[in-house]
């Protein structure tokens, strides 16, 4: 059994080596000269942006300027996911406008039954 041990196995790590990139690493890392309250505020800015933008997509449309529209019978197969994803504005998102089609309709759970009239909402723009 010539290689018996773990170490054997592998070549010594040079750790002159190690330390000169990692020096070379740091002196990098000064030149570009970014403080820390500067990379943590623009962090801090991304992320609120990204909230900010995300609950804006997810709340358009307000309820309160929900109307009655069109009326449709619902075919087979049909889920009321199908059916907002069909009918509602582009920019509103589609749990939004189930949540529009349970109001305007009354319903008290998504279930939907084949043959069954829906009362389709419209907003005020």
């Amino acid at each position: 059994m010539r290689y018996s041990t773990y170490q054997s196995i592998y070549k010594p790590v040079n750790s002159e080596a190690v330390k000169s990139n990692i020096g070379q690493f740091r002196t990098f890392m000064t030149r570009l000269k970014f403080s820390k309250g500067l990379i943590k505020l623009a962090i801090a800015s991304l992320i609120i942006f990204i909230g900010c933008s995300t609950v804006l997509t997810v709340f358009a449309g307000n309820e309160n300027d929900l109307l009655p529209g069109g009326k449709i019978a619902v075919s087979q197969g049909e889920t009321l996911w199908s059916i907002s994803l069909e009918h509602k504005p582009t920019s509103m998102d589609t749990r939004v406008y189930i949540e529009a089609i349970k109001k305007v309709n009354q319903l008290e759970s998504a279930t939907i039954q084949t043959g069954q009239v829906l009362i389709l909402p419209q907003f005020v723009k």
